[in-house]
């Protein structure tokens, strides 16, 4: 492949070769070297951890191996093909230019990752080239990986079972991100041919027989994943079909088709290399520095302790990114008093992804992209991982979402959607702008990455620091909205209908008017028959509290644990019966404080053929002291068989005492019974509760009194209940 250089003269264009290695690495690249032909048309560059104080003779060891020139670095030196570069000791390699450079470390020597920042740096400055991963202890390299892959490099990780030290090979392989796991001699045999078939891309102008091929490449995985990319940019789709054709060695389009049907495996390597489900912690230093100082101190400003503060992170990936906004926001919550809730949603489209952003485990290398405090407060040591802590996991909802079909969040403070727009066609980013218009409330900020904009559609977002992609939402006028389709491209901004000329109203003020129904109304969360959450009001986040492990949408598991059994046994009644209900009062903690909650469920009729869904309104009552807290914490609690061998008579003692009384008047209520017996039955419970309430209050379950007295009343009971026993049953 040819490239442009200086003074518009036509370069041949070769592949890097960047190879990763520690402990067991000498006798690795030796082996290596040795296994690879002289007359590979690439340059490699050797990255190796080294002692500081002693000088190296990598060099001329590896000369021994190769007819290819070896040099140690020692300044700015050219890249040049057929030739092995080697790092110096104490220092980090860098590709800057089409050369390589030095630099000091800034990190002490245990913190020190040289593998990885070459990596990045060949990613930056190349782009699509090769990272090979060798024998090593710990886990240098896993990050660089994913910058080399991001950019369409391919990734070869030696086997970990042959490597004298499978530490390395093993955290670059848990990435998911490995093209090949093999053998070393297999991969210094696969290595020329990968380089030839590079030398060699697709063109961008596609014959009709390619065209068709590539067609029918993505109506196959729209099949197998449900997601169509008509809506991404040719180019990007074209360049990772190309890829995952270099790895399957395929000459053809038709060819990868072929093998595409028949390897579903394949479908999800492809699925995978088109989301490009790469991150970093605070990926970009400097951009997040000022969103840190900017803007989310704002997000504090008028904010009580009742009020949450709400941030979606669309194209999560493994999490990164929605870790680095958690961290921002419990850094500025730590410099106020009144301390509001905090919920960042964190959602994607690949499962792989999700998995390890749920997991948040990350290898040691993130340490490069951190500060020390940072690392301390916020992530545990585990080998050579770091884990986010207990506080930072549960502040990050994480869950499946596409950002082109399904409904957005609504009512958020902040959006991060770093490098996700880049890759979908002009006319889809303007829809997903208008989809962030629509979710972020009217003061709302937009975090975008180094190479994207929100200058469509014209007026939504003004920029408050254009070089750092952050933007403002602005009011637009309601003639324009969001207009989802079916098909293929799914979404575009439509507007509405001619309409007869009226008097002149504000263009906004539907908006203000739905903003004040959503600032006054009660919080709320809609869901459907498999209490399934499908939309959440502004401040409903507060009562939303998932557990640890794996995340289930379903709202009787977000929910705050006071709540569950509530929210569970009223969504029961409004699907089985279509009746409303109001639960409470229900006392719930909110940051140590308790208060009383009332719940009210209540059916949405829908169109006749519809899915059914209900929503919950949580209506927040006084606060509650511990004597007020601990009755309503009884008078909620379930009945359990523990005491069901004590006085019935009893509720102190028998909390089942309530759930009692309320089963004997529902089925005298549901009873299909004539009226008059009905109501006899009703009396008659009337009269045996009320006699039943003066006992308990001085009932001890364990004297010999209580125990005859429940007989005694047992007794009555029977006899009392046998003429409406046919009514109860």
């Amino acid at each position: 492949m040819n490239e442009v250089g200086e003074g518009g003269a036509v370069v041949q264009r070769f592949p890097t070769v960047g190879i990763g290695t520690s402990a067991g690495g000498v006798h690795a690249l030796q082996m290596f070297f040795e296994s690879l032909p002289d007359d590979v048309d690439a340059a490699f560059v050797v990255i190796v951890h080294l002692d500081p104080g002693r000088q190296s003779e990598l060099s001329s060891i590896l000369a021994a191996r190769t007819r290819m020139p070896v040099t140690q670095v020692t300044g700015r030196t050219p890249i040049e093909p057929r030739h092995v570069y080697v790092i110096p000791p104490n220092r980090q390699l860098l590709v800057t230019d089409q050369h390589l450079a030095l630099a000091e470390f800034d990190e002490p020597r245990w913190q020190r990752a040289p593998i990885d920042l070459f990596f990045r740096s060949l990613a930056a400055q190349r782009g699509d080239d090769f990272a090979i991963v060798l024998s090593g202890a710990g886990s240098d390299g896993s990050v660089g990986i994913k910058a080399v892959k991001e950019v369409g490099g391919i990734i070869l990780v030696q086997d970990p079972e042959e490597a004298e030290y499978g530490s390395m090979p093993r955290s670059a392989v848990a990435t998911g991100l490995a093209d090949f796991v093999l053998p070393l001699r297999e991969i210094a045999a696969s290595l020329p041919e990968l380089i030839r078939n590079r030398r060699n891309p697709p063109s961008d102008d596609l014959t009709e027989t390619d065209g068709e091929a590539m067609a029918r490449i993505l109506s196959h995985l729209r099949v197998r994943s449900g997601h169509a990319f008509s809506s991404y940019k040719k180019s990007t789709i074209r360049r990772r079909i190309a890829r995952r054709m270099q790895v399957q060695r395929a000459a053809t389009m038709a060819d990868y088709l072929v093998n595409l049907r028949e390897n579903p495996q394949e479908a999800q390597a492809l699925f995978s290399d088109l989301l490009i489900s790469v991150t970093t912690v605070f990926r970009d230093t400097s951009a997040f520095d000022r969103l840190a100082a900017s803007v989310i101190p704002r997000l504090f400003d008028d904010k009580g302790a009742s009020d949450t503060i709400r941030v979606w992170v669309p194209g999560c990936a493994t999490g990164e990114e929605a870790y680095s906004i958690a961290i921002l926001l419990l850094e500025e919550a730590g410099r106020h008093e009144i301390r509001c809730g905090l919920q960042v949603f964190a959602s994607d489209l690949d499962d792989g992804a999700l998995v390890v952003a749920r997991d948040g485990r990350y290898p040691i290398a993130i340490e490069a992209d951190m500060t020390e405090e940072r690392l301390r407060r916020f992530f545990t040591r585990e080998g050579n991982h770091y884990r986010v802590t207990r506080e930072l996991r549960d502040m990050v909802l994480i869950a499946k979402h596409s950002l082109l079909k399904d409904p957005s969040f609504s009512r958020v403070d902040l959006i991060s959607c770093r490098n996700v727009l880049i890759y979908l066609d002009r006319e889809v980013q303007q829809q997903v702008c208008a989809t962030f218009h629509f979710a972020l409330h009217r003061s709302g900020y937009l975090f975008l990455g180094s190479s994207e904009t929100a200058d469509s559609p014209v007026g939504a977002f003004r920029a408050i620091d254009r070089e750092s992609r952050i933007y403002q939402r602005m009011s637009i006028p309601a003639e324009v909205r969001v207009t989802p389709r079916t098909g293929a491209v799914t979404f575009g901004l439509q507007p509405l209908p001619p309409r007869t000329p009226g008097p002149f109203r504000a263009p906004v003020e539907a908006g203000v008017h739905r903003e004040a129904l959503e600032r006054l109304a009660p919080p709320s969360v809609i869901v459907d028959e498999s209490y399934r959450v499908v939309h959440l009001s502004k401040h409903a986040g507060r009562y939303l509290q998932p557990s640890g492990g794996t995340l289930a949408n379903d709202v009787t598991e977000l929910a705050r644990k006071e709540l569950r059994f509530d929210i569970r046994a009223a969504l029961h009644r409004v699907f089985a019966h279509n009746e409303a209900s109001l639960n409470g009062p229900i006392g719930v903690r909110f940051n140590g404080a308790a208060r009383r909650v009332y719940l009210q469920t209540r059916p949405l009729h829908s169109e006749p053929n519809a899915s059914r869904s209900a929503i919950v309104f949580f209506f927040e009552g006084e606060a509650l002291g511990e004597a007020s807290l601990t009755s309503t914490k009884l008078r909620n609690r379930r009945p359990t068989s523990k005491f069901s061998k004590f006085c019935k008579n009893c509720s102190s003692v028998n909390p089942s005492f309530e759930s009692h009384e309320r089963n004997m008047k529902e089925q005298t209520r549901n009873c299909g019974q004539p009226t008059r017996n009905c109501s006899r039955s009703m009396r008659s419970i009337a009269r045996r509760l009320k006699s039943w309430r003066p006992a308990r209050r001085s009932c001890n379950p364990s004297t010999r009194s209580c125990r005859r007295s429940t007989v005694s009343s047992r007794r009555s009971s029977r006899a009392s209940r046998a003429p409406t026993a046919t009514c109860r049953t």
